[in-house]
């Protein structure tokens, strides 16, 4: 009884530390975002999931993600809400990560919640798609809890399938987290002197456990489409059926090329420091790393087969944690990669665990011991940088974001001006046709030119694509200004009109025109 008071006391520690610590980095990086409304691009056109974006997610094999919103939060995008579930689901993958690993430090404790919640793929989601950022950390919080109940018992396996299931199900990409800290448990078992058959035999459970997840994901994709009377999109970058365009040939270029993709992501980070010490710190950590893995594999009851296994897995790893830029052919985006940040976690564990091995080390145990906290020091400080720096970015992001945000609204309230400037214009009767985008707000902001290269972030453009249904959303959440949108086929001639292509670009006098009832409003060029 002792013992079971005793373990509930030590995990609620841990669960308060890594919910404190995932909350006080991810108020540090993204709070600027939870407590603003700076809507834009896919966020905007979602604002309500209900009006768009529901059918839209689950056309892409998303099929969980409505109900999830319809539970939890709504379809509406709040930002202040959605922040707080982001983080709270952070914060529990923190903690199973904490207790699959047995992580003891809180030092390390606190900077493996800072990877988790600190990198470019949860800051690329809060400051282009806040609406999918709850669901999306939901999604990952399944994915390694699924990991946790595999290592904790045989018959995890079960439920663990249910859970991959219901990840997949929301965002596809986490899937490869759970399987790169799969691959993480097994090195860590294989340095702590496991057999090659019982590393196999857990390992074959987890390839298990995924099969599973995948087959009860397709029956629940395909009830749910069945049901909705929705079908799968095809042909997109991000659509299932993308890795059906994959050959013999192709597939050996990709392999190649996801693992350059992989170390140049690590090498160029992104952050506010100098190109040259993100490259610096990571061949650290990569040396640093090399150098735990040595030390454990020369371990002499280690044998061969377990060696060769240890080996093959850290082989295999950058492949794996982006094997997405393969099934994409090439395709990913920030958003898919979040596997890769893992690479910091990997960094970390194995300086613990070189830390804890060379303290129970009997032969130059000193020397060991101090060699070992220097290098586990210094793994520390660097990934520390790379936070910090991620820290400073993520702010950036939002702060450019609000900067556009608010220079779009004074532009749309001039543009709305001249449009009830014109005399036969009646607000919510007159159809109108917009062509085009601003030119005036597509350009660099000065000192910002490197957020530009985020998924999300290249244009300036708060609608960010011509189309109808964006315009729609800014006049209805953004203006709240009634707003009636040409039908397609009239909104179609316009644009492809050469008329309107020697219209002058607004603000030039004869930007706006009114032709057969229709106000045709010239923002820039049609886009071919």
């Amino acid at each position: 009884m002792n013992r079971l008071k005793e373990s509930f006391l030590r995990n609620k520690t841990w669960l308060l530390f890594s919910l404190i610590s995932t909350f006080l980095w991810g108020f540090l990086a993204h709070g600027y975002c939870f407590f603003d409304n700076s809507v834009s691009h896919d966020s905007l056109n979602e604002y309500h999931a209900a009006i768009f974006g529901n059918e839209w997610k689950m056309q892409l094999g998303r099929i969980f993600t409505p109900f999830y919103r319809d539970l939890l939060r709504s379809d509406a995008t709040l930002p202040w809400l959605i922040g707080v579930l982001s983080l709270f689901w952070l914060g529990l993958t923190v903690f199973l990560i904490l207790r699959i690993f047995r992580v003891g430090s809180k030092v390390t404790a606190f900077l493996i919640a800072g990877v988790f919640t600190v990198n470019i793929s949860v800051s690329a989601i809060a400051a282009t798609y806040l609406n999918d950022l709850d669901s999306n950390m939901f999604a990952l919080l399944c994915a390694i809890a699924a990991v946790y109940l595999w290592k904790r018992s045989a018959w995890g396996v079960l439920p663990g399938g249910v859970l991959i299931a219901v990840s997949l199900g929301i965002y596809q990409s986490y899937l490869f987290a759970a399987i790169a800290v799969v691959m993480f448990v097994c090195i860590f078992w294989i340095l702590d002197g496991e057999t090659f058959p019982s590393v196999m035999l857990r390992g074959l459970r987890a390839i298990g456990m995924f099969l599973l997840g995948g087959l009860l994901y397709y029956l629940a994709m395909k009830a749910v489409l069945s049901c909705s009377g929705l079908s799968l999109t095809s042909g997109d970058y991000n659509s299932l059926d993308k890795a059906l365009e994959l050959t013999p040939s192709t597939f050996f270029s990709l392999t190649a090329g996801a693992y350059q993709d992989f170390f140049f992501r690590l090498m160029n980070a992104y952050t506010t420091y100098p190109s040259i010490i993100i490259k610096g710190i990571t061949l650290l950590l990569l040396g640093l790393s090399a150098i735990s893995i040595a030390v454990g594999l020369l371990q002499r009851h280690i044998r061969i087969p377990e060696k060769l296994l240890c080996l093959l897995l850290i082989c295999l790893l950058p492949f794996t944690m982006n094997l997405l830029y393969v099934l994409t052919i090439g395709e990913n985006h920030d958003l898919m990669v979040y596997a890769i940040w893992l690479f910091y976690l990997l960094a970390l564990l194995l300086a613990d665990w070189l830390l804890c091995h060379w303290k129970n080390s009997e032969f130059h145990a000193k020397r060991k011991q101090k060699a070992a906290a220097a290098m586990n020091l210094l793994c520390m400080l660097a990934v520390f940088v790379i936070l910090y720096g991620s820290v400073q970015f993520s702010n950036g992001m939002y702060l450019k974001k609000d900067q556009e945000y608010d220079a779009y609204l004074s532009l749309m309230t001039r543009i709305v001006g001249r449009m009830e400037g014109c005399e036969a214009y009646i607000p919510g009767e007159t159809p109108v046709v917009f062509v085009g985008l601003p030119t005036d707000l597509n350009k660099i902001t000065p000192g910002f030119k490197e957020y530009r290269n985020v998924i999300g972030m290249l244009s300036s453009d708060v609608i960010c694509l011509p189309e109808k249904s964006r315009y729609q959303a800014y006049f209805d959440y953004v203006l709240g200004t009634p707003i009636l949108l040409a039908e397609d086929s009239v909104w179609n001639a316009v644009l492809e009109s050469q008329s309107t292509a020697e219209m002058p670009d607004y603000p030039a006098s004869g930007c706006l025109e009114m032709l057969d009832g229709v106000l045709i409003v010239k923002l820039g060029d049609v886009p071919k």
